[in-house]
């Protein structure tokens, strides 16, 4: 009897991002079961999972600034072409489930839409060295804007949404979306740009306004 030859299908992003709620069944995880449970993919739908928070209005009560630290550090192992790391004090913090299945839950909404899209295309963006550095540049680019203590609009979501695609984009080998993260780092700064020069504007008129 012939042989049949077991094929690999690899998983799509949705279905990961399933299988972290079905290995958490209801109970608090740590960050480290996160990239467990999904092996080779994990540290890419972690840094998913950390951007998604900064997307969507939902409170993280002492973990914003851990959570952007996290992303800052992934940046900076992907732009020096190592292995993704985090410390290992990181990864034993725990995630609640209620937590966990709002972030998984908004992610996913955005997720099964962005599959329509993804596919591997312009493979430089993820196999040429330079794009390598590039890419990681940006995310900790991004993650140094989610750190700081602005409560403006968009200050956030911008750098959120261009780390989604690039993480996203660098785990499928999809160069287009990665470009579109590109994009959307670029109008986040030049937001940022743009506030402080309304805001020292202003500081420079109010002086002016009041004799100082």
């Amino acid at each position: 009897m012939a042989r049949v030859k077991e094929v690999h299908v690899p998983t799509r992003l949705s279905g990961d991002l399933k299988k972290i709620l079905d290995h958490a069944a209801g109970k608090e995880v740590m960050i480290q079961e996160i990239i467990d449970v999904l092996h080779g993919r994990g540290f890419y739908i972690l840094v998913i999972l950390l951007a998604f928070p900064f997307l969507i209005p939902i409170p993280i009560p002492g973990l914003s600034v851990v959570f952007g630290m996290a992303l800052l550090l992934f940046g900076l192992r992907i732009a020096l072409r190592k292995k993704p790391w985090l410390p290992h004090k990181f990864l034993e913090k725990k995630i609640s489930y209620q937590l966990l299945s709002k972030i998984v839950s908004a992610a996913l909404y955005v997720v099964c839409r962005m599959e329509k899209i993804l596919h591997p295309r312009l493979h430089f963006f993820t196999r040429w060295a330079s794009f390598s550095v590039l890419n990681g540049l940006m995310i900790t680019s991004n993650a140094f804007i989610l750190m700081l203590p602005l409560p403006i609009p968009f200050t956030n979501s911008l750098p959120a949404i261009s780390i989604v695609l690039l993480a996203a984009g660098m785990m499928e080998e999809d160069g287009a979306v990665i470009f579109s993260g590109y994009i959307v780092a670029a109008v986040a700064w030049l937001y940022l740009i743009f506030i402080w020069l309304v805001g020292n504007a202003g500081l420079k008129m109010g002086l002016h306004w009041f004799g100082l």
